[in-house]
């Protein structure tokens, strides 16, 4: 024998309790938390980390080359970087050394991808790049 369910248990009705609107609330609340936490996360990214695995331009970049942040040429890119940050370092502590005494000019590091050049090719534009970011960061 079937029992019969009060009008509010039937199929197909809801009973709207007291506890759903403050899940509802409670839901809307995390939803707006999670997308703030986002927003900060994404913004908080520099543009090279957005969307290429490569640095913004060092000053003086420009000088030797004419890339893109939307097309950026990785070994000059990164070697111009290393060499910059480098050269600042050594001027700034008093040592005097030429681009090719240093580690990152003997043996270019991996940068992650660097797409369509092997790895030869990488090596030989990273270390011109190298060169002169190394010698226009020591000197300025």
């Amino acid at each position: 024998m079937r029992t019969a369910l009060p009008k509010n248990r039937r199929q197909g009705t809801r009973v709207r309790g007291r506890g759903t609107g403050v899940q509802l609330n409670v839901r809307l609340l995390l939803v707006a938390a999670l997308a703030v936490v986002c927003l900060t996360a994404a913004s908080a990214q520099s543009p090279e980390s957005a969307t290429t695995p490569v640095p913004a331009p060092d000053p003086g970049y420009g000088l030797y080359y004419h890339d893109s942040q939307a097309a950026p040429a990785f070994a000059n890119r990164w070697g111009y970087h290393d060499g910059w940050s480098e050269g600042r370092h050594d001027r700034n502590h008093g040592d005097t050394f030429t681009p090719e005494e240093k580690e990152h000019y003997q043996e270019p590091p991996e940068h992650g991808g660097h797409p369509g050049m092997t790895r030869n090719q990488y090596a030989k534009q990273y270390r011109s790049a190298y060169a002169h970011g190394y010698l226009h960061g020591s000197r300025i």
